[in-house]
């Protein structure tokens, strides 16, 4: 009996520190099963919220974002400046046209001045030529008063100066002196010069 003891010992003892090697795999099985595992930083009843959905993503980007506004706002500037450019086109032609009219009339002005200038030295020449004229006529006069009648360069100076009745006057002298009328010659030569003074 006690040799069966003596032998069964050392199976009781390998038994046993098997048993020991499996105790503690137990324990922490147990160990770990025992309650429930923390992840995370957020301590219980006190979970941060979800983070949005991408639904809710899409319904936050339905609306315009900030380069849209961008955009609108390039569009509206554009459109401004084109239509500013438009009227500054329509200024600018019509400016164009007041300058092109007030051309014109500086160009009218000036032609009608130059036209008033010429008339006016015309008409002082023309007044030169009648006082020359008158002054010749009082001298053929006088040779008339005197019985000379060759004053026909005379009258041609003072028929080519004078117009009007006072011409005529000259025409009717020089038929009366034709015929050898010089009474009636010097009172048409003092007709005439009465009538070339008077602008006639």
């Amino acid at each position: 009996m006690p040799v069966r003891l003596l032998a069964a010992l050392p199976l009781l003892f390998a038994a046993l520190l098997l048993g020991q090697g499996r105790a503690p795999s137990r324990t922490s099985r147990s160990r770990a099963d025992g309650g429930p595992i923390l992840l995370g930083t957020d301590p219980p009843g006190r979970l941060r919220p979800a983070p949005a959905s991408d639904a809710g993503m899409a319904q936050a980007d339905a609306g315009p974002d900030e380069v849209h506004r961008e955009l609108q706002a390039l569009r509206a500037r554009v459109d401004a400046l084109e239509q500013e450019r438009a009227r500054s086109q329509e200024t600018s032609q019509q400016l164009q046209e007041i300058s092109s009219e007030l051309q014109q009339l500086r160009q009218q002005v000036a032609d009608g001045d130059a036209q008033r200038q010429a008339a006016e030295t015309e008409q002082r020449e023309h007044h030169a030529d009648v006082d020359s004229a008158v002054s010749v006529l009082y001298s053929a006069r006088q040779r008339l008063e005197s019985g000379n009648a060759s004053i026909d360069a005379e009258l041609n100076q003072a028929q080519a100066a004078f117009s009007g009745q006072a011409r005529r006057d000259l025409q009717a002298a020089r038929a009366a002196l034709q015929n050898k009328d010089l009474s009636t010659a010097r009172t048409l030569l003092s007709a005439a010069i009465s009538d070339a003074q008077a602008g006639r």
